[in-house]
């Protein structure tokens, strides 16, 4: 008669060993108790000895066994792994949205450098002969324009090349006033006339000094009195 102790208690061949010694206790028992318990059993006599039924099960259990331990191995490897992932994506985010900001910032300085490039054209378009070459200043600026859309990355440099040719202009239409103002010299002291929108070399009263002072003050930030007015080279002119 075969007890329930005998059926729940493992007493596999030693000839077995080498499968046994790689299953931890509880799979032993579950191994086992399928073996003497199933549908189809078999006897006590029969698991304990080397049957090729119980080979083949103790196999499946040491391979199952070790996949896993494969798998519970590679949890904390692939938690790992979704952690930085999810550190990198959310760095990545960070990032984007610093570029978008700074996209953002270029494509306001762009607007910018339009509406004073629309100004300096409208400038240009009044000044004579020497429209031709600041025309052509103007030409480079609106080359260079669609370039910071199509390279953000190079967007600061074109924009310090626009501050530099912005002051060549400021050069040229100082060279133009100086041009200007010789000439009416040249005519004035032939006419002995006095044109008022073109500051005289010499002030006739401290009155009319302050006056061209205030002049040159508002011509720095208001383009149409520096259309109005010509201004002598600070160095220039004296009471």
């Amino acid at each position: 008669m075969v007890t329930m102790t005998g059926i729940l208690t493992p007493s596999f061949h030693v000839y077995y060993s080498k499968q046994l010694n790689q299953l931890p206790r509880s799979i032993k028992i579950d191994t086992w108790r399928r073996l003497t318990s199933r549908k189809h059993p078999l006897s006590i006599e029969q698991a304990s000895s080397i049957h090729p039924e119980v080979e083949d099960l103790l196999n499946k259990a040491v391979g199952n066994y070790i996949k896993q331990k494969e798998r519970q191995k590679m949890k904390p490897i692939t938690s790992d792994c979704e952690t930085s992932l999810r550190q990198e994506n959310e760095e990545l985010c960070i990032s984007k949205r610093v570029l978008e900001k700074k996209i953002e910032e270029l494509l306001e300085l762009q607007e910018q450098y339009k509406s004073r490039e629309v100004a300096m054209t409208r400038s240009l378009e009044e000044s004579g002969e020497k429209v031709t070459q600041l025309s052509d200043s103007v030409a480079l600026f609106k080359s260079i324009i669609p370039d910071t859309k199509k390279a953000i990355a190079s967007a600061e440099k074109s924009i310090d090349m626009l501050e530099n040719r912005c002051q060549n202009l400021e050069d040229i239409i100082s060279v133009k006033d100086r041009k200007i103002i010789a000439l009416v010299d040249q005519v004035l002291s032939k006419m002995k006339h006095n044109d008022v929108t073109i500051e005289p070399e010499i002030y006739p009263s401290t009155c009319e000094r302050k006056l061209w002072a205030k002049r040159r003050s508002e011509s720095e930030h208001d383009l149409e009195t520096r259309k109005k007015y010509t201004f002598r080279p600070a160095h220039s002119h004296s009471l």
